[in-house]
């Protein structure tokens, strides 16, 4: 008996990066084909194109948090969405889909109910996101990464608390490798920015405003997201800026002594497993569901961070420096490298109960 499996979930990094390494550990399972669910030229595309996942394309449109025509035009998307992953799923045939959350995958998972294909899907934040809100109630399981609190009857029945499945390559860092590439001293501790693949303009503008400062007391590797280097910038001494990392980014998180970025939950797993000192800064509930605040406010309750809010920042961005200065005496520490088993347990966990939902009784082969 031959296993296909259907992949979705897209609009950013943290999104699909989780949703490929539960891909990574289906794998490992000898599933005999994977296929990814999600929109032509997107991030998605080109990550499941790295790992070897062949694209079945879907178009698909968000919600914007701000007055915008695109979200006049975002029913008639969404529509068009279904009936194309409606088409793809009959031409696809998966014996199961999984789920990574985001309005990419709304589409999709409308067309595997409306095709009686098993549906699974995951929820990185404390409460469920739009996309999953509208796909619980035909999921035949909800996976969490946190307790939910208050859920309701119907969705405590299928809900499952696994945790958040972490990067296959996280266990693989190779921080010396980047050092050369980038031609990083030894001695300064390294301050490493990165505000998820599309960057942030605010904090990129901050930390540029206090570029002394930093430099002064750390190597700066700054992610800025794609279009936002400043060339003016280039030849700073201990200032290293880039548009994206994709295949050196676990190296950059090893390398890191310090970091700085937003609070999405797939950050914080990461930096977590890692043990890294963070400075965070929340996207406001202004131009988000304000599930990062909720993510902040968790996380400094068990790991070793400073949250700063978003409207502190101000125009010259000092609350950044003075939260890296907070930090600075945590960074001596030793920090055991991270157990790869740990690494590979939440996704391998999905991957075995996803797989139980294509063929309930068929023994797993991991």
């Amino acid at each position: 008996m031959t296993t296909k499996v259907g992949i979705t979930g897209g609009a950013s990094a943290g999104h699909v990066v989780p949703a490929l390494a539960v891909a990574a550990e289906l794998r490992r399972a000898n599933v005999d084909e994977l296929v990814y669910f999600g929109r032509d030229g997107s991030i998605e595309a080109d990550l499941a194109d790295k790992a070897g996942i062949r694209l079945a394309p879907v178009p698909s449109a968000g919600l914007q948090r701000y007055r915008s025509w695109k979200n006049a035009v975002m029913p008639f998307t969404v529509i068009r969405g279904v009936f194309a992953a409606w088409r793809a799923m009959r031409r696809e045939q998966p014996d199961v889909v999984f789920s990574k959350g985001s309005y990419v995958s709304v589409p999709v998972g409308i067309a595997a109910w409306l095709n009686r294909v098993p549906l699974a899907i995951h929820e990185s934040d404390h409460s469920l996101g739009l996309a999953n809100r509208i796909l619980a109630r035909l999921a035949n399981t909800v996976f969490l990464a946190e307790p939910g609190q208050g859920l309701p009857q119907w969705l405590q029945r299928k809900a499952v608390v696994t945790g958040l499945p972490l990067r296959d390559d996280l266990a693989e860092g190779r921080p010396q490798k980047l050092r050369a590439e980038l031609r990083i001293p030894a001695g300064p501790p390294v301050l490493l920015i990165f505000c998820g693949s599309s960057g942030s303009t605010r904090i990129n503008m901050a930390v540029r405003r206090q570029l002394t400062a930093l430099t002064a007391l750390f190597t700066v590797v700054h992610i800025t997201g794609r279009g936002n280097l400043d060339p003016e910038l280039h030849s700073v001494p201990g200032y290293r800026q880039l548009e994206y990392l994709h295949d050196n980014m676990v190296d950059a998180l090893w390398l890191a002594d310090l970091v700085i970025g937003r609070a999405g939950a797939t950050t914080l797993a990461e930096l977590e497993a890692l043990d890294k000192p963070a400075v965070l800064i929340p996207l406001p509930a202004s131009v988000s569901r304000g599930d990062q605040l909720d993510n902040a406010k968790a996380y400094a309750r068990r790991a070793t961070c400073v949250v700063v809010p978003d409207d502190e920042l101000l125009a010259d961005g000092r609350p950044i420096v003075a939260a890296c200065e907070q930090l600075l005496p945590r960074l001596e520490a030793t920090r055991p490298e991270p157990d790869p088993q740990q690494i590979h347990r939440v996704a391998r966990d999905i991957a075995t109960r996803t797989l139980r939902l294509a063929h309930p009784r068929r023994p797993l082969r991991h």
